[in-house]
């Protein structure tokens, strides 16, 4: 077997000095296995003797990410264990078994000094399958996280509940530094979590429990892909549906993300809303009769509209009718496409209206909106 490169060379987990004890990772061994029980779930696995012990690709075949038809790539990667303390490689903490306090693993140092272990450093910029291979590979790891997620819901086990540590919270984050490069305090060796303010204590531990069964993959993905110093910028995340909590590599100190008038859901972004409902065509209907001014449900109203359109994307073709006696502002005739530049001059056009006016139609507002659709159908 492989011992890594001199400045970054493999260790022993089963022998080494700092990982011996109650907190090594002999806590994880029934007989000659380890085995990985994740976070919340009901069942376990158990990967062979040897288990990251020189370079070799450990997680090949092995449960739960790459036993999968489509394996990720980093699956069939070669990695170590490795000393942080005796690493000048790229290196992070360990996937499956986080009570062993200073575990951490390198795909770099199981590489020749001249290549490096990151998919889309190895190939040349004249590659005419470049694109081909990078969708490939991103698609590959989206849809390994989107398994791992799925398969550790179907596993929750009622019994067994999950709190979000403080090593896992994006609020505070206290292991956070500041990057220049990410203009934010990361932590690069740590997948975290921002919990949402929303759902039952039942489902806020199981929103911590898949956060924490994600983190395996995500790190896999990070110690592969990310570049040395990590100053290329790329996020791995995901959204909870149920408690609006969300998980995030790298772990990123997000107290700032929320105000007083402004609590930061990730339900309300735009890749949220795009992966939850794919590509959509939306009339928005408002009223703004005069009963609006009552209790600002007019300003209410507008701000609605506001936080819808910055849920669409580029694939998505919206229109607003505002109502109140009859269709009192039309923002087209069909719907556009949500670019940037479109949702700019809607919310522009916006404000230009009259928001709490004259009574209430709603016959002729919906009269309207399936114009628009019915126009936008003809036109093409």
């Amino acid at each position: 077997e492989a011992d890594g490169v001199a400045g970054c060379p493999c260790i022993n987990p089963y022998t080494h000095e700092g990982l011996q004890g109650s907190r090594g990772i002999g806590q994880y061994a029934t007989g000659n296995q380890l085995v990985y029980t994740p976070a919340g779930s009901s069942m376990s696995f158990s990967y062979p003797p040897g288990y990251g012990k020189g370079c070799a690709a450990h997680d090949d075949t092995l449960p739960p990410s790459c036993s999968l038809p489509s394996k990720p790539a980093w699956c069939t990667a070669e990695w170590c264990y490795i000393d942080p303390q005796n690493c000048d490689a790229r290196a992070v903490k360990t996937k499956y078994f986080p009570l062993v306090e200073n575990l951490y693993f390198s795909y770099d140092t199981c590489i020749s000094s001249s290549s490096s272990s990151s998919s889309g450093r190895t190939w040349s910029e004249e590659d005419i399958e470049i694109s081909r291979r990078l969708y490939n590979l991103a698609e590959g790891y989206t849809r390994g996280a989107r398994v791992l997620i799925e398969n550790s819901y179907m596993s929750l086990s009622a019994s067994d509940g999950c709190e979000l540590s403080d090593d896992h919270s994006m609020c505070p984050c206290n292991s956070c530094h500041q990057s220049v490069d990410w203009a934010s305090k990361v932590d690069f060796m740590q997948v975290g979590m921002l919990m949402g303010a929303q759902g039952t204590p039942e489902e806020r531990s199981n929103a911590v429990c898949m956060s924490e069964q994600v983190s395996s993959t995500y790190k896999a993905v990070a110690a592969k892909e990310s570049d040395d110093d990590f100053t290329r910028v790329g996020y791995l995340y995901f959204a909870n549906q149920a408690t609006g909590s969300y998980t995030q590599w790298p772990k990123e100190d997000a107290c700032s993300w929320s105000t007083a008038e402004h609590t930061y859901d990730p339900r309300y972004r735009d890749w949220y809303a795009a992966g939850a409902t794919g590509p959509k065509d939306i009339v928005i209907v408002v009223d703004v009769s005069g009963s609006m001014v009552q209790n600002g449900r007019h300003e209410m109203a507008k701000a609605a509209t506001e936080q819808i359109l910055d849920t669409l994307t580029w694939k998505d073709f919206v229109n607003v009718v505002l109502f109140n006696n009859y269709a009192s502002a039309v923002y087209s005739r069909n719907l556009v496409p949500v670019t940037e530049q479109n949702r700019a001059a809607i919310k522009a056009w916006a404000d230009r209206q009259i928001w709490q006016q004259g009574g209430t139609n709603f016959k002729v507002a919906m009269r309207k909106a399936l114009e628009s659709i019915r126009d936008s159908v003809a036109d093409g």
